[in-house]
């Protein structure tokens, strides 16, 4: 049986970029709130730091700089300082996405925090495959922080195809994140021709779509007090438009998805699109694999 406990060990990997500086921020809070040890790692190539070791090779021994992974701790130490972060910090060598699934189950940590830029088409050639990568292939939750940690989130949607995975993620959501409020979120689009549309047909598919919400929530076996104060949005349409719609309009920090769904938002986000809603969602996003 699956234990929805927040995660004892968070897991931030940042490139130093003030874009990662959110990230951090909103990982720090989440630590402090859940009680978690935070583990900070900058993760640079092994090509990186020969390179720049390489140019200072030939400077006196009484001139030599310290080595480029070095002098990344210590930058990277001295921005937990001035940020009054506890954490552990380290610096993690190899490709980015291969990299950071290593380290994170070297720290059996639960949970993975990542910062990516909120007009990201110029950086996806880099940022964007690392990201996408740790969504597809890590075993733990990732958060692609957006938003500034001004606060707990407050608005928290979990996007739903009623498939087991997107369930997991709703168990998991009311746990981590007791007190916020709660929105299931479900996009449909109904099959056959256009000769089946109409007010009456659209009655009929929305009934149909609303039972099926209410068994899969009787499934899930909620708190009784959380899936009272659930509050469910069922609508006609492509979930990639209504969703970011839906962000925008109702104050949503955070979307959590479940990452093997077997349509709708799930397929949408792990897509290989430009535009899949991990790289256009105006707000957080926690992906969360199926238990």
């Amino acid at each position: 049986m699956v234990e929805y406990i927040p995660p004892k060990r968070i897991f931030v990997a940042t490139d130093l970029s003030a874009r990662c500086d959110r990230a951090l921020a909103r990982a720090a809070q989440l630590a402090k709130a859940w009680r978690s040890e935070l583990i900070v790692a900058h993760v640079v190539d092994a090509t990186e730091i020969a390179r720049r070791d390489q140019l200072t090779s030939s400077a006196p021994s009484w001139r030599r700089p310290e080595s480029w992974s070095q002098t990344l701790e210590r930058t990277l130490s001295a921005d937990l300082e001035a940020e009054e972060i506890t954490a552990t910090s380290k610096i993690v060598i190899g490709s980015p996405a291969e990299a950071v699934q290593q380290a994170v189950t070297g720290d059996r940590a639960g949970l993975v925090v990542l910062g990516i830029a909120k007009d990201a088409r110029m950086d996806r050639i880099q940022l964007g495959s690392t990201v996408d990568a740790l969504v597809r292939h890590s075993r733990v939750p990732v958060l692609n922080v957006r938003g500034r940690a001004r606060a707990a989130y407050r608005h928290v949607v979990v996007a739903t195809d009623f498939s087991e995975p997107s369930m997991h993620a709703l168990r998991l959501a009311a746990r981590w994140f007791e007190g916020a409020r709660l929105t299931l979120f479900h996009a449909y689009m109904p099959a056959g021709s256009p000769l089946t549309t109409g007010p009456a047909a659209d009655d009929s598919w929305r009934a149909v779509v609303t039972q099926q919400c209410a068994e899969r929530l009787v499934e899930s076996a909620l708190p009784g007090p959380i899936e009272a104060g659930l509050r469910r949005v069922i609508e006609r349409g492509q979930p990639e438009a209504l969703l970011p719609d839906y962000v925008a309009s109702a104050g949503v920090d955070l979307v959590v998805l479940g990452s093997q769904g077997r349509s709708g938002l799930a397929r949408a986000l792990l897509g290989s699109t430009a535009e899949n809603l991990l790289h256009t969602l105006d707000c957080d996003t926690l992906v969360v694999r199926g238990a």
